[in-house]
């Protein structure tokens, strides 16, 4: 075979000893003879024009000679890439990763032109036997939303071709992570997670083994890989890497649905020609039958299961593998059995909470009470999270977390502590709940991203009440991860404490009008104002204005609002109900929706609708105005063109109150709407239509309704099950029945 001898010259410059002269070619008759210095020896390489492409390596100095089958043979050998050697440690590196992952959560994703779903093995033998002409890249999306697993399905595809190298031989993945760092260069990372498996490799040699179809490199949380002026940095790099891995190259990016979608990448990745291949693939959550199975596994009953009834829903936070992996403690069955779930993740971490404040031993216990323990230690984990974000990264020094001791616990006991007992917190602290070792030695991290978001919106509220504008507000980028967390925290606090709400919103809003700053601070906190907007029902009153937004998120039913003046490059809006609000002369460059989603009919047409399947099961992006415009008259602009033909609810019927009470209960935060017109969902309880619906829910079997505790006292409570079905108006017999009564309800009102 014939080589190509100035890719050759390329490849191998990066292998040669730094100081030492770079490899040099000539023609020896037919062969191509390379000389470089690589290891303080001088090597001959003679590349053999056979059909095989044999590559004989000898050292000059010592006359050893070793022969290759083919140039990617030498390349995978040991002294080059050593792949074998990259696998040991790959194995024992992963495996110890995974090692709390017993049995594991079953995870598939799907791919647009299959309706069979995509297991680990399934990827495996599609990235394996995608064709390839030596002249181009396969790049495989790996899209979800937070806490789904795609970190732990990349890790789990990276030991399972560890383990099968020796008889399989397919390409090694390296998984590069984010970890919330600023790229400033992706070979930082790349180096990085290089060094993690303890290899000799170095970050501009991997290119060439992904080039030459050895390495697969995924790249997950691309959508982090943000720097202070946004993202063009990170796409400009990517856009360098795939004409680098040209070739037999495969890339994995994997990040949140919303950021990397098909469209996006060939947009932003100009390198892209005609020849490579793109494939997306969305990570789907475990259905709840497949969920209960695996939690019986974990030593759930049957009572347990059915007091979870509410939380297992399709497509339910409960259902992605780590909060589901956090319920498998049989603290948490009790804890659900006992108490009203409002926002799932704050349930989920307050339940951690009173787990660990019993677990502090005497000498503390004596000192500090029950409640003062879990104030230290959400001080103690707010503390932490500002701490990362402020130094962009998603760890912290041990060192570090002794020092935010002393700091949190002045902030929860007031009294003080004895340095005997600030001596105790210290010693224990790296073992704190909901942090984990980091791949840096001495570093700790939080064990999942959105527990470190929801400490992070603790003290976001907190810093703004007191008029403080901190560091992260300033210079980083608050995305729809945050804003997600930030939305459930939000809302379940707007339950308990709607005061605590209302002055962040006032402080946000005078922040926003006297910001002199030239940073993200005012993005930031119009992000934070336009998310929070679902729970400011009842503010009179509620004007944005001039505001220019990154990213903002919607999620419920939005009250009466006004946003004048504004622009948002991209705003998410999956199963809110925006009717309530008027825009003015405002702009909107993506609105991500789905078939829940109703908008005003003042929303501006934005430049790119991205419309989200049925459970995220699929995404299309639409640019024709006309065709933007028209799913936008079915959704809420038009009354006439609300819903196609196949709607439920006749078009003149849709403004009636008890379809509108209706949207707003399935659109609700918490699991558990309590009936007490004492509690923030007085406005709920309190409509006329309110018996009513609650009735028809009950007659189709789509109301739960338990007493539990709230707040220290014993109340009744309801959820409402498959609320996206109702939203969406699905076409099941349950649904369509339900509608019917509603109909026939409605025009008993309206005859």
């Amino acid at each position: 075979m014939s080589f190509d001898r100035s890719q050759i010259l390329e490849d191998l410059i990066v292998f040669a000893d730094l100081g030492t002269e770079p490899p040099r070619s000539s023609y020896h008759g037919d062969q191509l003879v390379v000389r470089m210095i690589r290891h303080g020896e001088e090597l001959e390489l003679r590349f053999h024009d056979d059909d095989a492409g044999k590559v004989s390596e000898r050292s000059v100095d010592t006359g050893k000679s070793r022969s290759h089958a083919s140039y990617r043979a030498l390349l995978a050998s040991e002294g080059w890439g050593d792949l074998r050697a990259w696998a040991e440690h790959q194995k024992i590196a992963l495996r110890q990763a995974l090692r709390d992952i017993d049995p594991p959560i079953p995870v598939t994703g799907s791919l647009p032109d299959s309706n069979d779903p995509i297991d680990i093995d399934t990827l495996d033998d599609r990235l394996a036997t995608q064709d390839h002409d030596g002249q181009s890249v396969h790049v495989m999306l790996i899209d979800g939303p937070a806490g789904i697993g795609k970190t732990t399905f990349i890790s789990s595809l990276a030991l399972s071709r560890a383990v099968t190298f020796r008889t399989r031989r397919r390409p090694l993945v390296l998984h590069v992570q984010s970890r919330g760092r600023i790229l400033t260069h992706l070979q930082d990372m790349i180096a990085f997670s290089l060094q993690k498996l303890r290899l000799a490799l170095t970050f501009d040699q991997l290119p060439v083994l992904v080039r030459h179809g050895l390495v697969t490199l995924a790249i997950d949380g691309f959508d982090e890989l943000a720097d202070p002026d946004g993202y063009d940095l990170a796409w400009g790099q990517i856009n360098e890497l795939v004409g680098q891995v040209r070739g037999w190259g495969t890339l994995i990016l994997a990040g949140r649905e919303t950021f990397i979608g098909l469209e996006r990448i060939q947009t932003r990745i100009a390198s892209l020609t005609e020849r490579d291949v793109v494939d997306v693939m969305t990570l789907q959550t475990p259905a709840p039958d497949t969920a209960e199975d695996w939690l019986r596994k974990n030593n759930w009953s049957d009572d347990d299961l059915r007091s979870a009834e509410a939380l297992f829903e399709p497509d339910s936070y409960a259902l992605r593998p780590f909060f589901l992996s956090q319920l498998s403690d049989p603290e948490m069955a009790s804890n659900i059995r006992q108490k009203a779930a409002g926002s799932l993740l704050g349930f989920l971490v307050d339940s951690i909470l009173d787990r660990e404040a019993g677990k502090f031993g005497g000498p503390v216990a004596e000192v500090l009470s029950e409640d003062e323990r879990r104030d230290y230690l959400r001080s103690l984990l707010r503390e932490a999270a500002r701490t990362m974000a402020d130094d962009r990264t998603e760890a912290i020094d041990e060192q570090m977390l002794t020092w935010v001791v002393e700091a949190a616990i002045d902030a929860a006991a007031p009294a003080g502590a004895s340095p005997e007992v600030v001596r105790l917190l210290k010693n224990r602290v790296a073992s704190t709940a909901f942090m984990e070792p980091d791949d840096a030695p001495n570093y700790r991290r939080f064990a999942h991203s959105q527990i470190y978001h929801h400490f992070l919106g603790l003290e976001t509220i907190d810093a703004i009440v007191k008029g403080e504008i901190p560091k992260y507000v300033r210079r980083n980028i608050m995305g729809a991860d945050f804003l997600s967390a930030f939305s459930d925290l939000v809302a379940a606090t707007a339950g308990t404490d709607p005061e605590r709400i209302g002055e962040f919103f006032r402080s946000a809003s005078r922040s926003v009008e006297t910001y002199a700053w030239i940073d993200q601070g005012v993005r930031n906190l119009g992000a934070c104002l336009v998310t929070m907007l679902p729970a400011m029902e009842g503010v009179p009153d509620l004007d944005l204005r001039n505001l220019d937004i990154d990213e903002a998120l919607i999620r419920g039913t939005v009250p009466a609002a006004k946003f004048q003046h504004g622009t948002v490059n991209q705003l998410d809006i999956r199963g809110a109900d925006l009717r309530g609000l008027t825009f003015e002369a405002t702009r909107i460059v993506t609105l991500v929706v789905d078939e829940a989603t109703r908008v005003p009919d003042s929303l501006p047409v934005p430049m790119r609708l991205q419309r989200a399947g049925p459970n995220a099961q699929s995404t299309e992006v639409i640019t024709d105005p006309d065709e933007i415009e028209n799913w936008l008259d079915k959704h809420g602009r038009s009354v006439h063109g609300d819903h196609d033909d196949n709607g439920l609810v006749p078009p003149d019927l849709r403004d009636h109150g008890l379809l509108k009470l209706l949207g707003r209960v399935c659109r609700a935060k918490p699991y558990w709407i309590p009936l007490d017109k004492q509690t923030h969902f007085q406005t709920y309880v309190a409509d006329p239509w309110w018996s009513d619906l609650l009735e028809l829910l009950k007659e189709h079997d789509l109301v739960r309704r338990e007493r539990k505790p709230v707040s220290g006292s014993g109340t009744e409570l309801v959820h409402v099950k498959r609320s996206i079905d109702i939203l969406t108006e699905a076409q099941d017999q349950q649904i369509r029945s339900f509608y019917e009564s509603l109909v026939e309800r409605i025009s008993e009102d309206h005859p």
